[in-house]
């Protein structure tokens, strides 16, 4: 097959909603068989229902109450179970059209009737491909621009979720072999305890891809002197001054509705940036 003919497509993305997201990340957290477990569940079954679900009919699936359904919203960070089921906003955007930029999936044009071997050679090549054109869409100036800044700091702090911790993880033991003192943190701690790092670091990469952190948080990220990079892919926020850098894959963002391929953006981002630093 062609390899233009094997990028070229329509890609349709199913819907992700902000509460599924939250959702997701809430049962990843859940450690026990407990009533905070049995409502996640619940809740992520019949997310295809939202809006037009009731209260009481979550409370009867999970064998509770619907004063403790509110409750369990509020962990979410919803004031009530109506703002929680109507949040439904696009977490990414539904299709894209990807000419011939991208992929229309990740074991696209791979014949199954042919031999083991020449799949995962068919794989490599797609990936080689893929990756190749997302670091063609990189911003080597803005990453050498970075680079040559994190030179002159020591201490480095990294805000993401339970979504980004492979890609922080990446950044902080690739920083701390180049001897840099790396504080890897949950942007949904504390506010007190984010406060505290900021304080005391001289650089902080924060992970927001749909920038509804940013928004709801912006009040920790000012007055502080340490030099905060954004890594998202809303262009809304390049309408503050918060960030000495924000480091936007607009051209990127059909691959960010893949969580596999958003991963490797990330990933190969911050492997971007390392080499950057090491370019003499």
């Amino acid at each position: 097959m062609n390899e233009s003919v094997f990028l070229l497509g329509w890609m349709k993305v199913k819907t992700i909603s902000q509460v599924y997201i939250r959702l997701n990340e809430h049962l990843f957290k859940c450690k026990k068989y407990d009533l905070n477990f049995l409502i996640t569940k619940v809740l992520i079954e019949r997310i295809d229902e939202f809006p037009n679900i009731y209260i009481e009919e979550i409370a009867y699936a999970a064998q509770t109450t619907p004063a403790s359904i509110t409750k369990f919203c509020k962990k979410l960070g919803y004031t009530s179970f109506k703002e929680m089921r109507c949040d439904l906003d696009n977490y990414f955007i539904q299709e894209y059209d990807l000419s011939s930029k991208i992929h229309e999936g990740i074991l696209c044009g791979i014949d199954t009737k042919s031999e083991l071997s020449e799949m995962v050679d068919r794989f490599l090549q797609h990936e080689y491909t893929v990756q190749k054109n997302i670091f063609e869409q990189f911003d080597s100036e803005q990453c050498m621009r970075i680079a040559e800044e994190i030179k002159l700091k020591k201490r480095v702090a990294i805000l993401g979720n339970s979504y980004s911790f492979t890609v922080v993880n990446l950044l902080r033991e690739l920083l701390s072999q180049m001897g840099y003192l790396v504080f890897e943190v949950n942007r949904n701690a504390e506010d007190q305890l984010i406060k505290q790092v900021l304080l005391e670091t001289d650089v902080c990469f924060i992970i927001n891809l749909t920038r509804e952190w940013v928004e709801k948080k912006s009040y920790l990220l000012q007055d502080t002197t340490c030099k905060k990079i954004l890594l998202t892919f809303s262009e809304r926020a390049d309408q503050n001054n918060l960030f000495e850098e924000v480091v936007l894959f607009k051209e990127i963002s059909p691959m960010l509705a893949s969580n596999y391929y958003s991963q490797k953006v990330l990933h190969l981002w911050m492997i971007f940036l390392i080499m950057s630093l090491k370019k003499e």
